[in-house]
């Protein structure tokens, strides 16, 4: 009887999970929260720029690894900001001690509050009461930014090893003449773990409900499947319509950031969804199975 509870519970219909998710969404209001969300990631970005700039300093990263690990993980910088961050990033690496106070103090405010907005809507998904005190929740949003932004270092000295691998390997090993790809396909790797990690990690941490890391992975990857076509499609855009840079300037890429962060937080928000829809899901099987018995 055991091992048919078991099967039950993952024996979901696919069509009614996705139509569940749908109406859940819609129900819970995303796109509101979505909005909120994206307003406040983008306050956060620029001190985050500070900090992840300061913190690549203090780990002996060199700057080359900031826009490397854009690409790999499909992260959406407008031109016009890219380019604005690039001038000044020399700066930044040479007066990155007071840079990094200023940054944190920033950064830890709008993100902090970003991650609140995340933890209200996530507990809706799941159907959860928020019971924690209002210290013990900014104490974990806290947690959590930080925990990112240590986690994109993280990747930044990842990526640098990687090179260094992939040139030994070169050097001693003659298959690589044959996968001559094989470094972008290790970066890509690294890029796909980290952010399923942060990710898995925000969907698990931030409702006020009790999950195994498996509970988590299918709203992780549907938000990494969502994002890299969002990425893509945004990528394809500014590639073959660059001409919104003459016409609109600055303000186009701002209004390239805006929509970016609002659909990064919009699929955030999905797949919590789907991980709450399959959760009652799994509930009304096992309460079904032990009604059988």
């Amino acid at each position: 009887m055991v091992n048919k509870k078991l099967l039950s519970s993952v024996r979901f219909p696919f069509g009614e999970i996705a139509r569940d998710t749908a109406k859940s969404a819609y129900r819970h209001e995303c796109t509101d929260a979505a909005g909120a969300m994206a307003f406040e990631m983008v306050f956060a970005i620029f001190p985050c720029l500070l900090v992840l700039t300061a913190l690549m300093v203090i780990t002996g990263t060199p700057p080359e690894a900031f826009n490397q690990l854009i690409v790999e993980l499909g992260i959406i910088i407008p031109p016009p900001l890219l380019a604005i961050v690039e001038e000044n990033i020399e700066h930044l690496w040479r007066s990155y001690q007071s840079l990094f106070f200023f940054g944190i103090l920033g950064v830890l405010g709008p993100a902090s509050a970003s991650m609140s907005t995340t933890m209200s809507a996530l507990n809706r998904a799941y159907n959860v009461m928020e019971k924690r005190s209002f210290l013990k929740r900014r104490s974990l949003s806290l947690i959590l930014v930080i925990s990112m932004g240590l986690s994109l270092v993280a990747l930044f000295n990842l990526f640098i090893f990687g090179e260094q691998v992939v040139v030994w390997m070169d050097a001693n090993w003659a298959f690589l003449d044959i996968v001559p790809s094989l470094g972008n396909i290790l970066h890509s790797l690294a890029g796909f773990g980290g952010t399923l990690f942060v990710v898995a990690s925000i969907y698990r941490l931030a409702p006020n409900i009790r999950q195994r890391w498996r509970d988590v992975l299918p709203g992780s990857f549907l938000f990494l499947l969502l994002w890299s076509f969002i990425a893509g499609g945004f990528r394809y855009f500014i590639q073959s319509f660059s001409y919104y840079n003459v016409i609109y300037g600055v303000l186009g890429g701002v209004i390239i950031l805006l929509l970016c962060a609002y659909l990064l937080a919009l699929i955030l928000l999905l797949g919590g969804e789907l991980n709450g829809v399959i959760l009652q899901h799994r509930q009304r099987e096992n309460n079904a199975g032990a009604g059988a018995d």
